[in-house]
């Protein structure tokens, strides 16, 4: 892991030299630091709003440790997660959507009973994903990724005559967020603790029986309380899991109720949705599986009892009904998955139904990997759905993408829930206040406005984890940006030319902006020399190895703040080591360079410019 450049040195005085008009101009010194002036970007696209460059509905990417059919562990792209219900009290069916981050976001429809239509997404406040140090219900769990790879369904499992939240994780967790709003303003809050949320499905509430869930419920045993059904995800022979409710109000789960309802036999990455797929009255299971098929799981014509099993019927076809059993190779989904002619997402998927045209029939909606939802609406009858191929839902294409500056590693808090939040390379044909003080472009940091109408506009910010201190931070390491709170920046320039050792550089840039705090800019140079590696033997043929390798790592920080005018940051240092041995040596062996702040959520703005580290 190469060194981080952070260290807290206070800005010195500025030192002003004359200028001497009768000796020529010195060649200018070229600037170790690229792209310094902010004149290149890269383009990243702008999901906050849930609609991306080319008006498709799109949420964040991302990718999880999943067993593969390798039978190896390695990062697996995820769906995002997606539900139906109408949240906003009009009739129409609005749909749900949550990222394998954790962002929350709702479409809310705005179109008619027979033309669904959609523009941007409204993001909640829930961000539940953040693994935090010393949390009980982790029992020593660390991995960032822990509470990602959400899947959520709207569910109104509480009786409260509103769509509460349901949602499981790739940790195996349950949990469940009532709708502080009402039946047509919803509203998500976050936790003060996620142990608030938490459902246990053990006796043992930090055991864990499965990951990657996927909920849904439904009154299964006909007792007038939801049931818990689960899809488990990352071994093989998945299954859908059934757990009665023994709750009166809030629900109660454990594993003396806890059945197979229906056999993967072999399919994973199982994610559920319960509909009356033939029309007879009885609900079944549709079910997603890695490869993006929907598999059916057809009830029979008499009551469930508990033990029994839902089998395997088919898989869904393009164009017409789910195949024939005599098609689905006596019923082995193995077998019947290698079918031609199959719907398929092309990816691993998560699904939800509902009537978006308004003919009596559900249609299906899917989440995918690559961010998008799809609709397939269903052409068919009561007794015979047909689905043609998922299309790709389009929103409002009207939202500009982001300009990342070119050259820098930038983080601005996407994993740890700061709503918002953005670099932005731009121009002051793109932005009024920019102004850049050089050039024709600078670096804005700072919060895109919400689109948020029906709900509340996202207020709640993460604070850092226990053990995160801004004044003591000497490297960015992964754990160090885990930690951090939700609304800290930071952006990084491996330098890419060597720092001579004991020559004195100059760091200057210019800064200005708004409810800016603890801003620092961060320079961290570090030397290795090779040198002898010894092997000692010892009794019975034992041996220990030791190296004299001399190592050395020196930070150096300058603290600024900022106004409404440009300004410049200032600082000179000069390279060198305390050993003098390693100062005999030409030239570092690396460094870096990071610019660190927090900004007041939502309001907060800096502009940066004209960086240069130049040798004095």
């Amino acid at each position: 892991m190469r060194p981080s450049l952070f260290l807290f040195l206070y800005l010195g005085s500025v030192t002003f030299v004359a200028a001497q008009t009768n000796l020529p101009a010195p060649p200018a010194a070229q600037n170790f630091i690229a792209n310094g002036g902010f004149e290149a970007g890269f383009r990243r696209e702008n999901l906050w709003d849930g609609v991306d460059t080319t008006g498709f509905l799109a949420s964040e990417r991302g990718a999880l440790p999943v067993l593969t059919t390798s039978g190896m562990i390695s990062d697996t792209a995820m769906p995002v997660s997606v539900s139906v219900a109408d949240l906003s009290g009009d009739g129409l069916l609005d749909l749900a959507v949550m990222d394998v981050l954790g962002y929350l976001r709702i479409y809310f429809n705005s179109g008619t009973k027979t033309e669904p239509k959609f523009t941007l997404a409204e993001l909640s406040t829930l961000f539940l994903s953040r693994v935090r140090a010393g949390d009980p219900t982790l029992q020593g769990i660390t991995a960032i990724h822990a509470r990602q790879g959400q899947r959520i369904h709207l569910t109104d499992i509480l009786r409260s005559g509103k769509k509460d939240l349901i949602l499981g994780n790739y940790l195996g967790e349950i949990m469940i967020v009532p709708n502080a709003g009402s039946a047509i303003r919803p509203e998500f809050r976050q936790p003060q603790t996620v142990a608030q949320v938490l459902i246990p499905t053990m006796k043992d509430s930090l055991k864990k029986w499965g990951n990657v869930f996927a909920p849904v419920t439904w009154d299964w045993n006909r007792d007038s309380r939801d049931d818990l059904l689960v899809g488990e995800g990352s071994y093989s022979a998945n299954s859908i899991h059934l757990l009665l409710n023994q709750g009166s109000g809030r629900p109660v789960f454990d594993e003396n109720n806890r059945s197979v309802l229906a056999y993967g036999m072999g399919l994973e990455q199982l994610s559920p949705c319960v509909v009356d797929y033939n029309g007879d009255g009885v609900q079944d299971l549709l079910v997603t599986e890695r490869t993006g098929k929907v598999a059916v799981y057809l009830s029979g014509s008499t009551p469930w009892k508990p033990g029994e099993d839902i089998p395997f019927d088919s898989f869904i076809s393009l164009g017409g009904a789910a195949q024939t059993p005599a098609q689905s190779a006596d019923k082995d989904p193995l077998s019947a998955a290698k079918a031609s002619g199959l719907l398929s997402i092309g990816g691993i998927a998560t699904i939800a139904q509902g009537d978006f045209n308004g003919d009596g029939l559900f249609d299906l909606v899917f989440g995918k990997s690559n961010g998008r939802v799809a609709l397939s609406l269903n052409t068919g009858t009561k007794s015979q759905p047909k689905f043609g191929t998922p299309q790709d839902l389009k929103g409002d294409s009207n939202t500009p993408v982001f300009n990342f500056p070119s050259g820098w590693e930038s983080d601005f808090g996407l994993t740890r829930g700061n709503f918002y939040g953005f670099y932005n390379v731009v121009k002051a044909a793109d932005d009024a206040t920019a102004k850049p003080s050089e050039g024709s472009a600078c670096l804005k940091i700072g919060y895109v406005a919400s689109p948020n109408k029906i709900m509340p506009v996202p207020s709640q910010f993460s604070s850092s984890t226990a053990g995160f201190n801004f004044g003591a931070l000497l490297n960015l390491t992964p754990a160090i940006l885990a930690a951090s709170p939700a609304n800290f920046f930071a952006m990084t320039q491996v330098g890419r030319r060597p720092l001579a050792i004991g020559q004195t550089y100059v760091f200057s840039m210019k800064v200005k902006g708004a409810r800016v705090s603890e801003a620092s800019v961060l320079i961290t140079y570090s030397i290795e020399k090779k040198r002898e590696t010894r092997v000692e033997r010892g009794d019975r043929g034992s041996a220990r190895v030791s190296s004299t390798d001399l190592k050395e790592q020196k930070n150096v920080v300058a603290k600024f703040t900022v106004g409404p005018e440009w300004t410049e940051v200032r600082k000179e240092f000069t390279v060198k080591f305390d050993n003098r041995e390693l100062s005999d040596l030409p030239t570092v062996t690396s460094w870096n360079t990071s610019i660190c702040v927090t900004l007041a959520p939502s309001v907060g703005m800096l502009y940066m410019d004209d960086m240069k580290i130049l040798p004095k």
